[in-house]
């Protein structure tokens, strides 16, 4: 029992037991906020490093990593537009996935040059990418940043023609564009078991 009085009518504060900084709210509830708060801190700090991370707006930023200059000198075109370059070949595809999924499946003549190996990959093709050529480059899908990330990569080195596929390679399959997994025109088989094909 203290030997101090109780002048304040509560109950008294244990030892290493500290104020709530949001004063008029009850304890319980300050430290939910607290949990809220350092949750929300490590999701944007784990979104901001991973490569598959949400694009987030944040003042200067258009996305994790991607400054605003970068998107003033990158463009961006979808998959039908993106289709009339390559039927041209008057562009130089550019897959950023990792290899296993560049091996899985990709647009024809499509140059792999995976984000997670961008330091060791890019000697090896660089032979392939002259600098004054126009370069259009893809990731996942519309929620990926990769392809992003790689021009930020690529705009010190030189390379001015940069362009970046929305909707990534599913925009491109979803539009039943050719890969080299399926011919133009093919439908993966439903998840029933149903057959998919080619649709005239």
């Amino acid at each position: 029992m203290s030997v101090f009085p109780n002048v304040g009518g509560g109950r008294h504060r244990r030892a290493g037991e500290g104020p709530c900084p949001l004063r008029p709210l009850p304890a319980t509830l300050c430290r939910s906020a607290a949990i809220v708060l350092i949750s929300c801190g490590l999701g944007l700090a784990v979104n901001a490093f991973h490569p598959m991370g949400l694009p987030i707006p944040l003042g200067g930023v258009e996305g994790p990593g991607i400054p605003r200059w970068v998107w003033h000198r990158v463009r961006a075109v979808y998959p039908n537009e993106a289709h009339v370059l390559w039927e041209r070949r008057s562009v130089i595809f550019l897959d950023v996935r990792d290899r296993k999924d560049y091996g899985d499946g990709h647009i024809p003549r499509a140059i792999s040059l995976p984000y997670q190996e961008f330091t060791t990959a890019y000697p090896q093709v660089r032979d392939r990418l002259p600098q004054g050529a126009a370069i259009l480059i893809y990731c996942y899908g519309s929620h990926c940043g990769l392809a992003m990330r790689v021009a930020k990569l690529l705009l010190p080195l030189g390379y001015a023609d940069l362009t970046v596929m929305r909707g990534g390679i599913a925009g491109w399959e979803a539009a039943r564009y050719e890969t080299t997994a399926a011919p133009r025109g093919w439908t993966r088989p439903a998840a029933s078991g149903s057959r998919g094909g080619i649709r005239g």
